[in-house]
């Protein structure tokens, strides 16, 4: 007897989620599929889902906010796999990115729900990738990363104790040993002429 050769499965729109939800035959292949996922944290905030080498493509990686990198999106079965993962607290979680910054292009602009796009003019070290909205532009950019700042100055006076009211602006401000920078001089050095207007 020959050994039966494995039939190698296709990752498309036809094996996605939402069709496993509407057809009993999809559910069963890629409930079968998903037994066999590996799962694993990838480059801190990213998950590396392998189902092996009978399915293609073998490899997809998951943002933390799962999406998957191919073309399925959320509707990738890699994103079901992780989901079972968290669930049932199989290993380590992926780090979330601390507010304002984005390992990836956003899938939806944060601020308004629309569409966004990479902008490179944006990126930066401290901010990750830089994105632009395709309905607000580059405004929902920065109104995000400045609720972003004001929200971790929030949490930063709390965990401090830390009442912002009290950061008033100071009208009078005392200088040790009686010095007052508005005061001049009683009387004038000899040699130098006072000009004051």
């Amino acid at each position: 007897m020959s050994p039966i050769k494995a039939t190698t499965l296709v990752l498309d729109r036809r094996l996605s989620a939402s069709q496993a939800r509407r057809s009993a035959d999809v559910k069963r292949i890629l409930t079968s599929i998903l037994k066999e996922a590996i799962i694993r944290v990838y480059q801190t905030y990213f998950y590396q889902v392998d189902f092996g080498p009978d399915v293609r493509p073998q490899v997809h990686i998951v943002s933390h906010d799962l999406f998957c990198t191919c073309r399925l999106e959320e509707d990738c079965p890699a994103v079901t796999a992780v989901k079972y993962y968290l669930q049932n607290e199989q290993g380590v979680e992926a780090k979330r990115p601390r507010p304002g910054y984005f390992p990836t292009v956003p899938h939806k602009c944060p601020t308004c729900g629309a569409g966004v796009q990479y902008d490179p003019h944006l990126t930066s070290r401290n901010r990750g990738l830089g994105w632009r909205c395709e309905k607000g532009g580059v405004g929902c950019y920065w109104k995000h990363q400045a609720q972003a700042l004001q929200t971790a100055y929030a949490e930063k006076w709390k965990r401090l104790g830390l009442d912002p009211a009290h950061f008033q602006a100071c009208t009078d401000f005392s200088f040790p040993d009686g010095y007052d920078p508005e005061r001049l001089p009683s009387a004038s050095i000899p040699g130098c002429t006072l000009n004051i207007t």
